[in-house]
Order: C-alpha cells, then structure tokens, then sequence
C-alpha cells in the first residue's frame, strides 16, 4: 500500500477517520460492551442546568481509553482525573454547539452525503461497515444526524482559526531551526507507484508503459481499477533502509524500467516505475516550503483551538453533584490495571447509551 512510501503523511489521515468514525458510533455501545439496562444510574453533575449522568460519564471515559489505546496503562487511581475530563470535554462540546446555533451554521446534504461515503469507504467492504453499524444498534439515519453535528463543529472551528496565518520570514525561521532533524532526506529511490484492485488490470497498465504509453495517461484511462498512485511529475522517495518485505524487490530493479507486478495483498497489486537514485541530505527551503507553511498554520491553528475550549469551559455553568468520583479518595484503595480497569467501567456501573447531556432521566 501507499504508505509504504508515505508513512508520515497517511497515518495523520488514518487517525482523523477513525476518530471521526469513532465520534459518529460513540454512545451506541460499540466500545462499552453494549446497552444497559438503566438500573443504578443517577445524576452525578449538571452543565448549564442539564443533567449529566452516571452512565455517561462511565461510558464515555471507556470510550476515551480505549480510542487512545490506554487499556495497559491506566489504573482505577486515574478514574477520577479521567472523568473530571470528561466533565470537561462534554461542557465544551455544549459551548460548541451553543456556537453552531449563534453563528448560524448549516450543513448541505451534499456535505453530509460525502463524509458517509468517507465513513463506509474507511472500512474494508461495505458489508463489514453495515455490521459494525446493526451491532451498534445504529441506522443511517442515526448516523447521518450524527455526521451533520460532527460538521457543523468544524465549521466552528474552521471560523475560530479562519485567522491564522504566516509570512515568509516566519516560514525561513521555522526551516532554519527544525532544518537539522525535520527535514533530512535519507538514501534512498525516487519512484512512481500504483495500486490496483485486480493483477489483470495491473498487468495491462504495465504493458501500456512498456509499449510506450505515458505513465499518467495509463492510470488516468484505468482509474476505475486503480486505488492510488503518484503522479508522473510527483514521484515518491522510498528509503533505502524502509524497502522491505514485500517491496524490497525496488533495490534490485533497474532505473527507469516498469517492473514486475508484485501483489502486496488480497486486491492490492503495486506496480512501480524506478526514476533516480537519492544521496541523504538535507531538503532544501524551496523543497519543503509548501510543508512548512502548512506546520506553522497548524501550530498556530492549534493555539487558536486551545485558546478557544478554554474560553468554552470558562464559560460553562459546571455543578459537580457527586464529588466523590471525581476526587481521589482519601483511603488507599487497591490500584486495578489494564483490562480489570476497563471491567470496572463496564460492569461496577450501569452503562446506558451515551445520551445528549439533559436527556437521561
């Protein structure tokens, strides 16, 4: 796959999917072992009037540790610090929506009917993304009502750091003093790659090359078989020491002649065009400044984000009502780790259905 050659760049998308997948299911008990029954469960703070209950909170700190992969490290002492920010989470996620509503925000079908499309085409088949959805007790309805709350949150924060900006002197800045460790280049090939669904179609591109063909033209005229690949004009640096495995074939083929077919997995078929040779060094200024503008926008967006669910959590009305399980208690307690922790959330308490802050009685 692609990230065999782009490792940094697709890991920050993969995250943003599944969070944004993980946001749209949460609540349906699709992390927390699934719907309760209710019984136990009572109000435990309220946030600008509205009832937050014991569930929810229970619920939704499961879901925070197991969406940042903290099974192994938490123990039953930082149950109390995780739910004070989960308290906080939610009171920003009011003020946030309070946001949607002032600034008169609004989401077009369209923008919606795109995103489910991102959501399903994040999973390996559509079948599989139609399970996780019955097993969650969610239709598309639910999910799209789901999806539209999710966008009209970013357009708020799209507008807060709507802002930021840079200017070249900070951007040469930025490059001169990250140059040392950010911006090497290590040995390694430039080379064009493509990925597609079947062998056949794979081995037709590469008798088009081989015949004469264009590179870009050949992808363009198979695009419906092809899943990714770099253009002519834009190829990739593959690292000497990252051609392993199943692409470790790329040290040995020759320069500037299409190769053998290699298939990677099930409905992946790469096909790879070797360009030139590269010596480690660093990237210069020209080369990287498009990535640079990019960083230092991000990191000032950041700081308009932060700053902003700060001002969010200062603004909201929080009345803790059970103080006890957002404190530390005074009496030394046996400390409960990795999965025993999880099992506490789960099953200690009554798991109900995350719910809108106010709506669970």
């Amino acid at each position: 796959m692609m990230q065999y050659f782009r490792k940094n760049v697709r890991w920050i998308m993969l995250i943003i999917v599944i969070l944004f997948v993980v946001s749209c299911f949460a609540g349906y008990g699709i992390y927390t072992g699934g719907r309760g029954d209710g019984s136990g469960d009572y109000v435990v703070a309220r946030i600008d009037g509205d009832r937050v209950m014991r569930s929810q909170v229970e619920q939704e700190m499961g879901q925070m540790i197991q969406s940042m992969g903290l099974e192994q490290g938490i123990t039953s002492e930082d149950f109390p610090s995780l739910r004070s920010t989960v308290l906080d989470q939610l009171a920003i996620i009011k003020g946030i929506d309070k946001e949607v509503k002032s600034r008169k925000l609004s989401v077009s079908r369209e923008e919606i009917d795109a995103t489910l499309s991102s959501i399903e085409g994040s999973f390996p088949t559509r079948e599989l993304f139609l399970q996780q959805m019955q097993a969650a007790g969610m239709d598309e309805r639910a999910l799209r009502k789901s999806i539209e709350e999710q966008l009209l949150r970013q357009k708020v924060f799209e507008e807060v750091t709507a802002a930021a900006s840079t200017d070249e002197q900070e951007k040469r800045t930025f490059y001169d003093t990250m140059k040392g460790y950010a911006f090497q280049r290590p040995e390694g090939f430039n080379v064009n790659i493509a990925h597609f669904a079947t062998e056949e179609s794979a081995e037709a591109a590469k008798a088009a090359i081989t015949g004469g063909q264009a590179w870009d033209g050949v992808m363009e005229a198979a695009s419906g078989d092809v899943t990714d690949f770099s253009p002519y004009g834009s190829p990739i640096l593959a690292p000497l020491n990252q051609l392993t495995g199943p692409i470790e074939f790329l040290k040995d083929q020759p320069m500037n002649k299409i190769g053998d077919v290699v298939k990677l997995a099930d409905g992946d078929f790469l096909l790879a065009l070797k360009r030139s040779k590269e010596s480690a060094r660093t990237a210069t200024y020209d080369e990287v400044s498009g990535d640079i503008e990019q960083m230092v926008l991000g990191q000032k967006r950041q700081g308009l984000q932060a700053s902003f669910m700060q001002e969010l959590r200062a603004r909201a009305d929080v009345e803790i009502i059970d103080s006890d399980i957002f404190s530390k208690p005074e009496v030394t307690a046996p400390v409960i780790s990795g999965d025993e922790a999880i099992e506490i959330i789960e099953e200690e308490t009554s798991i109900l259905p995350s719910e809108d802050i106010g709506q669970a009685e």
